[in-house]
């Protein structure tokens, strides 16, 4: 016969309410061990059992404070909020680094080295990166006027060379050295482009360059003006002794007396002498 238990109210048929325990004399039910609690006012308890009362109640309180916060975490929201925060701090870093405010900064002479590497290896991509973006759409532009490949391109700009030289035509650089400069003027590029870029440095690197071939070899000390833009150091002009090698590889002799002024947009940071840019 079913009884009812006088603990928890439901129906048992046991000598024993299975559900909580109650009439178990090898066990204590649930409600029984909350009755046993202190019911004893706080005004009438002793030091000791106030502090283990309201020891209980912080406990109690702190229980309830996480089991509500684990509550409100949805992992489907957590997920997406990390994935926010990850995109967000790759799009600030892809900026920072963009703009070279943090990273890996490069050496003033790797784009010098880059300039001859490319004349060299005949690589018109790689040529036309050592020139801030404006000068590089110009030979872009140029590339595409002029109907070649960039392998052609590229055959064609050392065609003088070859024929001062000879056909065995070959280039080799030495860099010497390199120095900050601080006085310099960008009015020439700006004239040309209608923009200046933003150069947080400028540098000469000194060079030696000898051209060689069946017909003989010179050796001439070039210097190379260069400016950093962001991260990167670009190239701007270069000058020689005798006179100005451009950027399109025309020799102009001052000596001989030929007329510098058709030198090209590269001397935009430097024209005036060895030392410094006008």
């Amino acid at each position: 016969m079913a009884k009812i238990c006088k603990s928890c109210g439901k129906e048992y048929s046991g000598e024993y309410c299975e559900h909580c325990g109650y009439g178990n004399p090898n066990s204590e039910s649930k409600t029984l061990s909350r009755y046993k609690k202190s019911t004893t006012p706080v005004r009438f308890m002793t030091e000791e059992q106030k502090t283990e009362y309201y020891d209980e109640l912080n406990k109690a309180k702190e229980s309830r404070r996480k089991s509500n916060g684990r509550l409100k975490h949805n992992p489907k929201q957590l997920r997406i909020l990390i994935i926010v925060i990850i995109v967000v701090a790759v799009l600030i870093f892809g900026t920072l680094f963009g703009t070279g405010t943090i990273g890996f900064s490069e050496e003033c002479t790797e784009v010098v080295a880059q300039y001859y590497e490319a004349i060299i290896n005949e690589d018109f991509d790689s040529y036309a990166s050592c020139f801030p973006s404006e000068m590089k759409d110009d030979y872009e532009n140029d590339l595409v006027q002029t109907g070649y490949s960039e392998e052609e391109y590229m055959v064609a700009f050392k065609e003088d060379f070859v024929t001062e030289y000879g056909s065995d035509f070959t280039l080799e650089y030495e860099i010497l050295s390199y120095e900050t400069i601080t006085e310099y003027s960008l009015d020439g590029y700006e004239e040309a482009y209608g923009t200046t870029p933003n150069i947080t440095e400028a540098a000469l690197v000194v060079t030696d360059v000898t051209f060689s071939g069946e017909n003989g070899s010179e050796t001439f000390r070039m210097n190379c003006y260069v400016g950093k833009i962001g991260r990167h150091w670009k190239m701007f002009n270069m000058q020689y002794e005798a006179g100005i090698i451009t950027t399109d590889m025309e020799v102009t002799n001052s000596i001989a007396g030929t007329d510098d002024s058709d030198s090209s947009e590269s001397e935009s940071l430097a024209e005036s002498d060895d030392t410094s840019a006008e």
